[in-house]
C-alpha cells in the first residue's frame, strides 16, 4: 500500500467556499478510486485559505490484473458462408488486441447469440489514474463564480500558484491552470514563503507547521479557542457565543494569532446589537461580556500572522473599531431624536420593488393585511391597536442612519427606537423581530404580533412578485420567495396560528389590485396555491421528517389551515404502523376504486336498500361514530378522530373481504346505492387525510 498527498496552492479562497471545495475534491477522488476498483483507506480533506489538501495514507499501488469478457457481433454476421471471420468479426478482433479466432466462444447477448472472448487486462498504476482524474476534478469543483486568470485557459475561483502531488513519494505528472505538479510546497507568506521539498505526508505537515501554516481546520480552531480562553481568563470575561464567526475566521487564517483589543467605555451606551454587529460584520471580531451578560469594553480579533510583537495588529484593529463605534454612537443619538411618523412619511421616497411602489405603500398594505388577520383571530381592541402601530412602522427604520450603516439590523433598530420613544413593549418586540425567521434554524418572532407582521410582510412580497411576473425559476430566486414562503409555513405551524392561507393570499391580491393598481393574471391565486403547497410539502418531509405517503394523504384533505395540516400529519403518522389502520387504509383504497367508474351517476344514499348483513353492520357502526369523528375533527382533536376511524377497520374488512358484499351487481339501484354508501363513508374517513394513499402496496 502507498500514500497519496495532493495540495493545490492558490490565492486566498473565500472562507464561505473553502470547506465545500475540500469536501467535493475528496469525494471526487474517492469516487475515481472506487470506480477503478482500488482499495484505499478513508481520505482526509483539509486545508487553509491558500491550500486545498487531500491525503490518504493507505492506497493500492495499482489495479489487479483481470480477465474481462468482451462481446462481439451477433453470430449470424460473424462468419461468412465458408466459416471464415467476416469483416464485422475482423473489426472486433482488431479492436481487442490479444484475441484470436481460436479463443472465441458463443454466449447470449441482449439481442440473441453473439461471439465473445476472454481478454486479459493488465491493471493500471494508480498514479496514472490519478494523473488523468485530478485535472478534471479540479475543473469541475463547484464555486459560485470562476474566472480565467492571466493567460490560463482553465477558469478557477482564484489563481493557482502551485501544485504538490505525490504518490508514494514520487510526483504525479499532470498540469492544471498552467501549473505543473511538483514535490514542493510553500510556507507562510509573512515568513518569507520560500519553497521547500516534500517526500511524505508526515514531512508535509511537519514542514508546514515549522513555516507557520496550520493546515487542518480543527487544528486552527483549537488554537483560536485556546488563545481566546487565555485572554478571557485574564479579564474575567465571557465570549458572546458565535459559532458561525468562529468557523469563518478559522477559514480566513493560516496561522491564527488572537489579539485582545479594547475600546472607549462611552461606546457601551450604544445598543448591544449595534456593538456586536459592528465588531462581527466589520471587524470579524468577537464580543466580550461579563458573567452577568453585560458587554465589556474589549474585543478579540484573529489575525493570520505568526506573532504581533509590536502590537501593530491590536492597535490597527482598535483604531478602526473605535472610529466605527464613534459613527455608530453619533447615528444612534441622531436617530433617537427623529419621530417615527416622520420616518414613516420618508418611506414614500424608498422604492420597494419598481412595479410595486414604495415602502410606505408596503407599510400601508401590511397594516390592512394584519387588520384582516386580527379580525380572523378575534384579537382584543388593545391588541389590534398595537398591531396596527407595529405594522405601520415596521419598515420605518429603513430610512434611519443606523440601518443605512448596519443594514443587517433592520427591524431590530426599529424596535429599539420605538422603545426609546415610549411605545408599548409588544409593539417594540413585534417590530424588532418581524424579519424572523430568516432560515430554518432561526427563531420565530418574539411575540404573536411579530408573527402576524412577519407573515404579512413575507406574503406581501410573495404575492406582489408573482403578480408582476417575478417568479422563481430553477435555482434562481433573486427575491428569496421560496425562503419567504417557508417562513410563512413555519410561523403558521410553530406559532399555531389558526389562519387560512388561501384567504390571506386572496386578501393580499385584493390589496394589490385596489391600492397598488396591479392587475394580476387570472389564475394567479391557483399558481400561488400550488407554490405554497410545494413549500408545505417540503416542510413536512424535509424539516419534520414525515413519510411521503403521509404528506400526500394529509394534503389531499386540504392545505389552507397549515397549522392543522401539521397536526393531521402527526395524527396519521401515529396510527400508521398499527395493524387496524393498515387494514382500514386498504379498505378505503378499494372503496375509491369501486366508485371511480360511476362517481358521476351517484345520487343520495338510501339506507332502506341495505340488505346484506355485512353492509348493514358497516353502516350501523359507521353511523355510531360519524358524529364523534366530525366533532373531533372540528375541534382539531385529530388523534381522537383517527382512533374512532380505526374502529371501523373490522366492519370495513368484512364488507370488502372475500365473503363480503358484492358491489357491482346488475341491478342499477342496488349497485349505485352501495357505491353511494362507500362515497359517504369515504368522505367522513377522509376528513383528516386520504388514508387510502397509505395502503400497503
Amino acid at each position: 500500500m502507498a500514500e497519496f498527498l495532493l495540495e493545490i496552492g492558490t490565492e486566498e479562497i473565500p472562507a464561505r467556499m473553502l470547506r465545500r471545495a475540500h469536501k467535493d475534491l475528496r469525494d471526487g477522488l474517492e469516487k475515481v478510486l472506487a470506480e477503478a476498483d482500488l482499495e484505499f483507506d478513508e481520505m482526509e480533506s483539509l486545508g487553509a485559505p491558500r491550500q486545498l489538501v487531500v491525503t490518504c495514507r493507505n492506497i493500492q499501488a495499482a489495479q489487479e490484473d483481470r480477465v474481462e469478457t468482451v462481446l462481439g457481433p451477433p453470430v449470424k454476421i460473424a462468419y461468412d458462408a465458408a466459416g471464415n471471420p467476416s469483416k464485422a468479426l475482423q473489426g472486433f478482433l482488431r479492436a481487442n488486441a490479444g484475441l484470436n479466432p481460436d479463443q472465441l466462444f458463443r454466449t447470449q447477448g441482449k439481442k440473441g447469440e453473439v461471439v465473445a472472448g476472454k481478454l486479459e487486462v493488465k491493471g493500471r498504476q494508480t498514479a496514472a489514474i490519478l494523473a488523468e482524474a485530478i485535472p478534471a476534478l479540479l475543473a469541475k469543483l463547484h464555486f459560485p463564480k470562476k474566472m480565467r486568470w492571466g493567460a490560463c485557459e482553465e477558469p478557477f475561483i482564484r489563481p493557482v500558484r502551485s501544485i504538490l502531488a505525490l504518490f508514494d513519494g514520487a510526483v504525479i505528472p499532470f498540469e492544471f491552470a498552467g501549473v505543473a505538479a511538483a514535490n514542493q510546497s510553500f510556507g507562510h507568506r509573512f515568513s518569507g514563503g520560500e519553497a521547500f521539498a516534500v517526500d511524505a505526508i508526515d514531512t508535509y505537515f511537519q514542514r508546514k507547521a515549522e513555516r507557520h501554516i496550520a493546515v487542518g481546520h480543527e487544528e486552527r480552531e483549537a488554537k483560536i479557542q485556546a488563545q481566546i480562553d487565555n485572554y478571557l481568563a485574564q479579564i474575567n470575561g465571557m465570549l458572546v457565543a458565535d459559532e458561525a464567526l468562529l468557523t469563518e475566521v478559522t477559514d480566513l487564517v493560516e496561522s491564527p494569532f488572537v489579539v485582545l483589543g479594547s475600546f472607549d467605555e462611552k461606546f457601551l451606551d450604544i445598543p448591544r446589537e449595534v456593538l456586536i454587529t459592528s465588531m462581527r460584520e466589520h471587524q470579524k471580531s468577537f464580543t466580550v461580556q461579563d458573567h452577568h451578560g453585560k458587554l465589556m469594553p474589549y474585543f478579540l480579533s484573529v489575525a493570520s500572522v505568526p506573532e504581533d510583537r509590536k502590537g501593530l495588529v491590536r492597535k490597527g484593529n482598535e483604531w478602526v473599531l473605535n472610529a466605527r463605534l464613534y459613527d455608530a454612537k453619533f447615528f444612534w443619538e441622531t436617530d433617537r431624536e427623529k419621530k417615527f411618523e416622520d420616518l414613516y412619511n420618508k418611506l414614500d421616497h424608498v422604492t420597494f420593488i419598481q412595479e410595486l411602489g414604495s415602502y410606505r405603500d408596503k407599510a400601508d398594505r401590511l397594516t390592512d393585511l394584519t387588520a384582516f388577520m386580527a379580525d380572523s383571530l378575534s384579537l382584543s381592541s388593545v391588541e389590534k391597536g398595537q398591531l396596527k402601530q407595529a405594522a405601520q412602522h415596521a419598515k420605518s427604520d429603513l430610512v434611519s442612519d443606523l440601518v443605512f450603516e448596519f443594514a443587517e439590523l433592520q427591524g431590530e433598530i426599529g424596535g429599539l427606537l420605538m422603545r426609546h420613544q415610549g411605545a408599548d413593549e409588544p409593539v417594540c418586540q413585534a417590530i424588532y423581530s418581524h424579519y424572523a425567521p430568516s432560515s430554518m434554524d432561526d427563531d420565530l418572532p418574539l411575540n404573536q404580533l411579530g408573527c402576524l407582521i412577519s407573515v404579512a410582510d413575507k406574503l406581501d412580497t410573495l404575492v406582489g412578485c408573482f403578480a408582476v411576473g417575478l417568479i422563481p425559476t430553477g435555482s434562481k430566486d433573486p427575491y428569496a420567495l421560496r425562503r419567504a414562503a417557508q417562513g410563512i409555513i413555519r410561523i403558521l405551524v410553530e406559532a399555531e396560528l389558526p389562519l387560512d392561507l388561501d384567504a390571506l393570499v386572496a386578501k393580499s391580491l385584493e390589496l394589490y389590485r385596489e391600492k397598488a393598481g396591479v392587475t394580476p393574471p387570472e389564475n394567479l391565486a391557483e399558481t400561488l396555491q400550488q407554490f405554497c403547497i410545494e413549500r408545505i410539502r417540503h416542510y413536512l418531509r424535509k424539516v419534520r421528517g414525515f413519510d411521503y405517503d403521509v404528506v400526500e394523504g394529509v394534503l389531499a384533505a386540504g392545505h389552507a389551515r397549515v397549522d392543522q395540516v401539521y397536526q393531521r400529519a402527526s395524527a396519521v403518522a401515529e396510527q400508521q404502523e398499527k395493524e387496524d389502520f393498515r387494514g382500514l387504509s386498504l379498505s378505503l383504497k378499494r372503496m375509491k376504486n369501486v366508485i371511480a367508474d360511476e362517481s358521476d351517476k351517484l345520487g343520495d344514499f338510501d339506507e332502506n336498500l341495505l340488505s346484506d348483513p355485512a353492509e348493514q353492520r358497516f353502516w350501523r357502526e359507521y353511523t355510531a361514530v360519524r358524529h364523534d369523528i366530525e366533532k373531533a375533527v372540528g375541534e382539531a382533536r385529530y388523534e381522537d378522530a383517527m382512533d374512532l376511524m380505526v374502529t371501523l377497520a373490522d366492519p370495513a374488512e368484512a364488507y370488502f373481504g372475500t365473503d363480503g358484499v358484492y358491489i357491482n351487481v346488475d341491478e342499477d339501484a342496488l349497485r349505485l346505492n352501495r357505491k353511494a354508501m362507500c362515497r359517504e363513508i369515504g368522505l367522513t374517513l377522509g376528513l383528516v387525510a386520504d388514508i387510502s394513499t397509505l395502503a400497503p402496496k
